[in-house]
C-alpha cells in the first residue's frame, strides 16, 4: 500500500541573508536516507523504503532502529518518489508517508560579478528573506520550481531599492532542463562590483558562507564570467590570470569540480573608453587558462555585446538589460548543449571529490525521513 498523496521534499540553502528552499536536487546518483525513528509512531521497529520515478518502482530497502540507513546506487537522472512503510515489533502496519520531486539530475554553479548577480534585469524587494517559488511571479520561476530570484548580496550598496535578482537563472534552468531532459538548478553565485582578487578571496575564506553553500549543494558544472571590474580597477592581464588560475585550481583540489565541467566566458564587452583593448588582454589570458588547465570555453559575451549596444545594454556601458539576460542566458546554454547530448546519461553529474570532501557532505547527502517541514512564510507584495 502507497500513501495516498506525496508531499515534496525540499532542499533549504543558507544564503548570504535568509535562504532559498527548492526542490530537492543533487548531482550525483547515489541516494542515501535515514529514517528517523524518533520522529515515527511509538514501537515502530523497521521500514520499508520504495523509490520510484515516472511511476515504476525502482529500487526497494529495508531498514530498522538499528541499522537506520540505506544507500541506492547509481540511479538513472530523473525526478523521483520515496514511499515510506512503517511497522512495530509484530509486523502491523503503523504509518505510511511519502515525498516526490526528489531530483537526481544537475546543479549548476555561476560565479562571477554583477552581469551575474542580475543587474539590470527583473530585480524584487522582498520583506521576508526565506525565499521559495511561491515568492515570485510565475515568469520569474522556472518551470521545474527550482529556479526564482535569489537574495542579491550587493543592491544595499549599488541598488537598495531591490533585494533580490532573477538574473539569467530561470531562463537557463528552462533551457537546459530541455534539452538534457533531467532537473537542473543554476545557483547565482554572481557579485557585484568583485574583480577575480575579491572572488578568490571569498573562495579562500568562505566569506558570507560562500564555501558552506557550494558544498551543500555540491555543483556538477560550474559557470564563470569574471573581468569587467578586473578593467575597471587597472589590473594587469598577468594577475587577472593568475587570479583566475587560482580560482580554477580551488574548484578542482577543494570542491571535486573535473576541467571538463568548468566553463570560462569572454568578459562582457564594456563601451566605457579604452575598457575593450584591456578586455582584448583579459580574452588573451583566458584563453591561455583554458588551454593549460583543460577546462572549457565558455560563451563570447565580448563579441556578442560589442555590437546593438541599445537593443542589450540601453545606455548602461556593460550592464544587459532584461533583453540581454535572456541573451546571456541563451548563451550559456547553447554553449553547454554543444558539449552534451541530450542522452540524460551524458549529462554532467559526478564530481571527483577526495575521502575528506565525501566526508564533508555525508551529512547533508543522507536524506531524512521524515522530512523537515518546509514553511513558507507569507511576503507582502509580488512587485
Amino acid at each position: 500500500m502507497k500513501p495516498s498523496g506525496h508531499k515534496p521534499y525540499w532542499l533549504r540553502v543558507s544564503d548570504v541573508q535568509g535562504s532559498y528552499t527548492i526542490p530537492y536536487i543533487q548531482s550525483h546518483r547515489d541516494l542515501s536516507f535515514r529514517v528517523d525513528f524518533k520522529a515515527l509512531p511509538q514501537g515502530a521497529s523497521r521500514a520499508t523504503i520504495v523509490i520510484s520515478c515516472d511511476g515504476e518502482d525502482v529500487r526497494r530497502g529495508v531498514v530498522t532502529v538499528s541499522s537506520p540507513h540505506v544507500l541506492f546506487s547509481c540511479l538513472a537522472p530523473g525526478e523521483y518518489t520515496v514511499s515510506v512503510t512503517v511497522v512495530d515489533c509484530a509486523g502491523e502496519t503503523q504509518q505510511h508517508f511519502g515525498y516526490s520531486r526528489i531530483g537526481i539530475g544537475t546543479v549548476v554553479a555561476a560565479l562571477g560579478d554583477s552581469l551575474t548577480e542580475g543587474y539590470h534585469g527583473h530585480g524584487f524587494w522582498r520583506q521576508i528573506l526565506d525565499l521559495c517559488a511561491d515568492d515570485f511571479p510565475a515568469s520569474a520561476v522556472s518551470v521545474d520550481g527550482r529556479n526564482f530570484p535569489q537574495f542579491s548580496p550587493t543592491t544595499h550598496i549599488h541598488r537598495p531599492s531591490v533585494n533580490c535578482f532573477q538574473s539569467w537563472m530561470t531562463r537557463l534552468n528552462n533551457l537546459l532542463s530541455e534539452a538534457w531532459k533531467v532537473p537542473v538548478f543554476v545557483a547565482n553565485e554572481g557579485w557585484g562590483g568583485y574583480t577575480s582578487a575579491d572572488y578568490l578571496t571569498m573562495m579562500e575564506q568562505n566569506c558570507d558562507g560562500w564555501c558552506d553553500r557550494v558544498r551543500q549543494l555540491s555543483p556538477a558544472v560550474w559557470l564563470i564570467h569574471l573581468g569587467v571590474n578586473d578593467e575597471r580597477h587597472g589590473v594587469s592581464g598577468g594577475e587577472f590570470e593568475t587570479n583566475l588560475r587560482g580560482i580554477v585550481k580551488l574548484l578542482l583540489e577543494e570542491f571535486g569540480a573535473a576541467p571538463e565541467n568548468i566553463y570560462l566566458a569572454r568578459p562582457s564587452y564594456d563601451y566605457f573608453p579604452g575598457a575593450a583593448a584591456v578586455l582584448r588582454t583579459y580574452i588573451a589570458q583566458i584563453e591561455a587558462v583554458v588551454e593549460s588547465l583543460g577546462v572549457q570555453a565558455g560563451p563570447d559575451f565580448f563579441a556578442t555585446f560589442s555590437q546593438d549596444r541599445e537593443t542589450w545594454y540601453g545606455d548602461d556601458p556593460v550592464h544587459p538589460g532584461p533583453e540581454g539576460m535572456d541573451l546571456m542566458a541563451d548563451l550559456w546554454a547553447e554553449r553547454l548543449s554543444s558539449h552534451v547530448s541530450a542522452s540524460p546519461d551524458s549529462v554532467p553529474h559526478e564530481t571527483r571529490q577526495s575521502a575528506a570532501q565525501r566526508e564533508r557532505t555525508t551529512a547533508v547527502d543522507c536524506l531524512i525521513l521524515p522530512a523537515p517541514s518546509h514553511p513558507q512564510p507569507p511576503q507582502e507584495d509580488m512587485s
